[in-house]
């Protein structure tokens, strides 16, 4: 059975706990560097946007991305080849397939012009085992998986890559 591992950021004004009960053990290796295109987690589903920020508050000025959440190469439009949150209604190649999972959280500001990102180059992980009930947001069981990766939850060990 994993343990999760849970770490507490506090920014003076919000605290901020990372959930990383995704995580099956210690895993090394498995992760590339990828340009994140951040905008794209700033949804207007308040429902969503709680599953891919934390810190979110009245008088937040940094926020964070959550680790975990799957991600998907963008293929058209503004952020070609930059990735994005998986999103199977999306029209710019985000629908496709998973690539991947945000490896750790990254800290948003959030400023009179909008977000500001210390650094848009992220770590990915393309392969790993994970429960995939915890991740923060699920993929339905229909999503493509690219990578290598394999489901262990409840003793049960189920390939999610190159099904679907």
């Amino acid at each position: 059975m994993a343990l999760p591992i849970e770490m507490v950021h506090g920014t003076g004004l919000t605290t901020v706990e990372e959930n990383n009960e995704w995580r099956f053990g210690e895993q090394s290796g498995g992760v590339v560097s990828v340009t994140l295109a951040p905008e794209l987690f700033n949804v207007s589903d308040e429902t969503l946007k709680g599953k891919y920020l934390t810190g979110i508050g009245p008088n937040a000025t940094t926020v964070y991305i959550r680790s975990g959440i799957p991600l998907a190469k963008i293929t058209s439009g503004t952020n070609k080849d930059a990735y994005g949150p998986y999103d199977p209604n999306a029209k710019d190649g985000r629908q496709t397939a998973i690539a991947g999972l945000l490896e750790s959280m990254i800290a948003v500001n959030i400023t009179y012009a909008g977000w500001d990102v210390d650094d848009v180059y992220v770590g990915m992980r393309y392969r790993g085992d994970i429960i995939k009930s915890k991740l923060p947001v699920v993929p339905a069981d229909t999503a493509v998986w690219n990578g290598d990766f394999w489901d262990v939850e409840d003793d049960v060990v189920t390939r999610l890559s190159g099904k679907a």
